[in-house]
């Protein structure tokens, strides 16, 4: 048996944000079973983690009901969020994962991780881009994340934006893609918006993507000429970041929690 929990991140009002199960193990499991576990909790990531040496230090993955992801990081947030609130762990957490050593803490309520973050290049699909979404933009590519990102001109267009997300997996971009991030310039309340689409990875729409922001981090921070930026992600459940952008290609990333379920599971 092993404590579960589902955390919202990136809020603290609960049912918004983005959902993410926390399984508590004493050490590693076959990833058939982190699988089925992240398939019987049926949300977009589960995240894994156990103990390793030195003191505060865990091993960390992040499984969509489908596959194993490479980062994610609201279900990052979850999981220090859990072990800050209701393990009990004090100072920084340290998290070895697929995408190298993590760093998080809790300050002033926020979760607060520490990534790798990459500027996106410019690219040549802003028409092939722009059929499937119905909307005409710039596009950009981020290789470490496999990321396209698609600038478009208006807040309205982003919140009302529909279309067969199926259409991307139908078509060839030329590059390795396991998402699609869609955002637009902010107003006087956030310095940015955006929304996420993975079906790569079994996720038509993500709610509030960590992951993403170590990309619209950078992109942003150029455009605006500004470091610290302040985030929202208009899904449906909408939630908030804020971004930081540091001098050695790394990115702070902070956001509240609530933790919604608490409970063991039999396996």
């Amino acid at each position: 048996m092993h404590k579960i929990y589902q955390v919202d991140s990136f809020t603290a009002v609960p049912f918004s944000g983005n959902p993410a199960g926390v399984c508590i193990l004493e050490g590693q499991i076959d990833e058939n079973l982190c699988l089925k576990i992240s398939s019987e909790m049926n949300l977009s990531e589960t995240a894994f983690v156990w103990p390793e040496e030195p003191s505060n230090t865990f091993n960390l993955k992040w499984f969509t009901p489908k596959t194993e992801v490479k980062m994610c990081g609201h279900a990052t947030l979850a999981t220090a969020w859990i072990q800050f609130t209701e393990l009990g762990i004090k100072g920084e957490i340290f998290y070895e994962t697929l995408s190298g050593r993590l760093k998080v803490r809790l300050v002033d309520e926020m979760i607060e991780m520490d990534f790798p973050s990459e500027d996106p290049a410019r690219i040549d699909l802003d028409r092939r881009i722009g059929e499937i979404i119905g909307i005409e933009g710039d596009a950009y590519y981020s290789p470490g994340t496999e990321k396209l990102l698609y600038e478009i001109p208006a807040k309205d267009k982003l919140e009302t934006l529909s279309f067969d997300t199926k259409r991307l997996l139908k078509t060839d971009f030329g590059k390795q893609s396991k998402g699609l991030i869609v955002t637009c310039s902010g107003d006087e309340r956030y310095d940015f918006y955006s929304r996420y689409f993975a079906p790569w990875v079994g996720i038509d729409e993500d709610p509030v993507t960590g992951s993403a922001h170590t990309v619209l981090g950078p992109f942003w921070a150029k455009k605006l000429n500004k470091k610290k930026l302040k985030a929202c992600q208009l899904s449906a459940r909408k939630g908030e970041l804020e971004t930081e952008l540091l001098d050695d290609r790394r990115i702070l990333i902070r956001g509240k929690a609530v933790t919604v379920i608490r409970g063991v599971i039999s396996i």
